[in-house]
């Protein structure tokens, strides 16, 4: 139920993504490159297109996904700056 997938990107930069196929609902955490939460997404799964994006707003250079109100289960909020990546 905690765990969650991580996606680091090389360079900073506005993404989106989109939940194509995706099973469950899930939270999408965008993360600037000095771990301040930019932007949450409480994403819904998609079957057919068009499927919604979901766009990170400004640059981030990580994007973690969870399940759906685990940020909200957690008072994980947008602003925030006391997220820690450990590799």
């Amino acid at each position: 139920k905690s765990e969650g997938m991580l996606f680091i990107y090389q360079f900073s930069s506005a993404v989106n993504f989109w939940m194509k196929n995706t099973l469950i609902p899930l939270d999408i955490v965008f993360i600037s490159e000095d771990f301040t939460v930019v932007k949450i997404h409480h994403a819904v799964p998609c079957t057919q297109d068009p499927c919604p994006l979901y766009n990170s707003g400004q640059p981030i250079k990580y994007v973690l996904e969870v399940n759906g109100n685990l940020t909200v289960e957690y008072g994980i909020r947008e602003g925030e700056s006391r997220v820690e990546i450990i590799r």
